[in-house]
């Protein structure tokens, strides 16, 4: 897919005023932070190159919903990049066999052929029969010779920024809510399930990470 040069989309849908959620949410996936976020230096200066790349091509209005509104399973190859990175996290993840049933929701970056990905996923903890519901925040970077760059930690303080607010969507704040109750309710089912996840938060915590 050619980088998009369209403004985006349009959709009647009204703004609901609320608390600021922060972009990881639930304690499964603060727990699994480090191994979500091993990007390298250099992979983070590229990522910041990438940037400056489309400080010229803003995406005009995509800060608000109506224009902006969460797409699911849009675009194909994103989804193709989003999935390939949770393989690679599966093998360097040593807690982790498998991310299932991978469910990509994607909005328009503040830049030209750049992407904010809410990737919903159901993690399999080695050893513990309940699944985990997750719900990851990723930035896509469309690039010619790359094809699209998957990032878990972005440097850019205006992309921070833009995260933060593209994160009060109605839209959004409604796929963490339904995340959050589905992690609820894992946890509530299995015992093991609980004792694992305070081992492994016992065990970030303690990393000093």
């Amino acid at each position: 897919m050619g980088r998009n040069e369209k403004d985006c989309p349009n959709a009647h849908r009204r703004r609901r005023k609320g608390a600021v959620l922060a972009i990881v949410f639930v304690s499964v996936v603060t727990i699994v932070g480090a191994a979500e976020s091993n990007l390298t230096e250099a992979k983070v200066q590229k990522a910041q190159k990438m940037d400056s790349d489309y400080v010229d091509m803003e995406n005009k209005g995509c800060e608000t919903m109506e224009l902006n509104p969460l797409r699911k399973e849009e675009y194909p190859e994103i989804t193709e990049a989003v999935r390939e990175y949770y393989k690679q996290q599966e093998e360097e993840a040593s807690f982790v066999d498998s991310y299932e049933d991978i469910t990509v929701y994607t909005k328009q970056g503040i830049y030209r052929g750049t992407y904010v990905v809410f990737a919903r996923y159901d993690m399999k903890i080695k050893e513990i029969y309940t699944k985990v519901p997750g719900l990851g925040t990723l930035y896509i970077v469309e690039n010619e010779a790359d094809g699209y760059q998957v990032n878990a930690a972005v440097e850019d303080e205006k992309v921070k920024d833009y995260i933060q607010v593209i994160a009060q969507h109605r839209d959004v704040q409604a796929l963490m809510d339904e995340t959050q109750s589905l992690y609820q309710e894992a946890v509530g089912s299995d015992a093991l399930l609980k004792e694992a996840l305070s081992d492994l938060k016992n065990a970030y915590e303690g990393s000093g990470m």
